[in-house]
């Protein structure tokens, strides 16, 4: 898995807690990234009706109440049709290890997936949101 499901909570995170729309610029300042890597992200957002964009204003709000947003439809989001753990399909078939690492992970893979779907699909955006704010109420000033 790479940083796109972590910056994508970090966006929709950055979008409840703005006032109005939240701007790609912003978003991008805040994620420490590229507006352009933004804007793809958000557009993945976007077509699974996470976020929407407000026709006059600039940027992107929720498009459903953080409490019903789970983690489970964001990774779906940014990774649609993707399997949670999945085997890398082109290991060199004259190592000794690549001719058997495919079965190998597939096996200790089982049924990992479907259980860190259940925990994604088990909390939400709110929960995360709270989570936060415990996290900077219990951080001394200075160290934020």
């Amino acid at each position: 898995m790479d940083t796109r499901f972590a910056q994508a909570l970090h966006a929709l995170v950055y979008i409840s807690e703005t006032p109005g729309t939240a701007s790609s610029q912003a978003l991008a300042e805040s994620i420490g990234t590229n507006a352009s890597h933004v804007r793809k992200l958000t557009a993945l957002l976007k077509q699974s009706g996470l976020v929407e964009s407000r026709q006059g204003k600039a940027g992107f709000a929720l498009a459903k109440p953080k409490e019903l947003i789970t983690l489970a439809e964001v990774y779906n989001a940014v990774y649609p049709g993707k399997k949670m753990l999945h085997v890398h399909q082109d290991p060199n078939p004259e190592c000794p290890i690549g001719q058997h690492i495919g079965a190998v992970l597939a096996a200790a893979f089982v049924g990992l997936g479907d259980q860190l779907a259940a925990v994604l699909q088990g909390q939400s955006l709110a929960g995360l949101i709270s989570a936060l704010y415990r996290s900077a109420s219990s951080t001394p000033k200075g160290n934020q």
